[in-house]
């Protein structure tokens, strides 16, 4: 059931991601709006349903630690390593604005979650991130040529086909990878606590995984950062959100102090820029992430790993 259930999460959400990303190129968005929208939900569409499914099973720190640990996993272990392979660069001003959009989404989340989610914190969560995906449609820049070009080979019926029927093998995919990795817990005595902080966090992560690589390999930052940025976004908007209007979601604030650790670091990482340029010690049109504070990102993931699974004490 596991593997079955990972596989379908797998390919069906890189159907998904394809059909809608081909879709996305009729209405004219770059590639910074794809990833941080379409690309963004598409990927992130397994943790939605998967912590549904996990709260509706009576497993809300599974659901929680799904949303949670794969924000941390796409930070710390995603963006990470795309870094170390090849220096993330930022070149439109609109990312930088939504980094920072995104670390005051991520502070109110700690706040409000400080003592658990409640039915009042996830219709909060809910309608910020609407707000977020209506700023970043009203805000998108430029379609590029090579974009129009990709746009004008596209068939639209064939990417209707493939989101229709990704979207039904994530559902299919994700009730048997839950299943699945509950049972083997359960048959292994392992804590709810790591089955969802890391098992289901990394299962459903990979389709970040699949999509981030192969756009770091075609020099596609903005896709990566869009990625990351975005699918935390609907993680905690949708996937934890929905997930607190069901059920009450316990404390996790080990869990929500390495996701902000990481998120501040993350948004340091690609301001620096304009902080240097407040100084005037930075001239350079553009700022990037470099290997360096890539292996930082992923060093701090490690000790989290390290520390969930109790092979770490602090």
């Amino acid at each position: 059931m596991l593997l079955i259930g990972l596989g379908l999460l797998n390919y069906g959400s890189d159907w998904f991601t394809l059909g809608n990303t081909k879709i996305a190129k009729y209405f004219k968005l770059s590639n910074f709006v794809i990833g941080a929208t379409i690309v963004a939900f598409a990927t992130s569409f397994p943790e939605i349903v998967t912590s549904l499914y996990a709260t509706y099973a009576g497993l809300p720190i599974i659901a929680v630690g799904n949303a949670l640990g794969s924000c941390i996993i796409n930070i710390g272990f995603i963006l990470g390593l795309c870094a170390l392979i090849s220096p993330l660069v930022v070149k439109q001003k609109s990312i930088l604005r939504n980094s920072q959009i995104y670390l005051l989404y991520s502070l109110l989340l700690f706040i409000l979650g400080y003592d658990g989610f409640n039915f009042i914190d996830g219709v909060i969560l809910f309608f910020l991130l609407l707000g977020y995906i209506g700023y970043t449609l009203k805000k998108r820049d430029i379609v590029t040529e090579e974009d129009r070009n990709d746009r004008e080979n596209v068939s639209i019926i064939l990417a209707i086909i493939l989101a229709i029927v990704g979207l039904i093998s994530i559902f299919i995919g994700s009730k048997l990878f839950i299943d699945g990795v509950r049972n083997i817990a359960i048959f292994l005595g392992i804590p709810n606590k790591v089955v969802g902080f890391i098992l289901v966090a990394f299962g459903t992560s990979l389709p970040e995984v699949a999509v981030s690589f192969s756009a770091i390999r075609r020099e596609l930052s903005d896709i990566v950062i869009g990625n990351i940025i975005g699918s935390n976004m609907i993680n905690i908007g949708c996937a934890l959100a929905l997930s607190s209007m069901i059920a009450y979601i316990p404390p996790t604030r080990f869990g929500l102090s390495i996701y902000i650790l990481l998120v501040v670091l993350m948004v340091l990482f690609m301001n620096k820029g304009v902080i240097l340029r407040l100084f005037g010690r930075c001239s350079n049109e553009y700022f990037k992430i470099s290997r360096i504070e890539g292996l930082f990102l992923f060093m701090v993931y490690l000790v989290y790993v390290l520390v969930v699974t109790n092979v770490l004490r602090v």
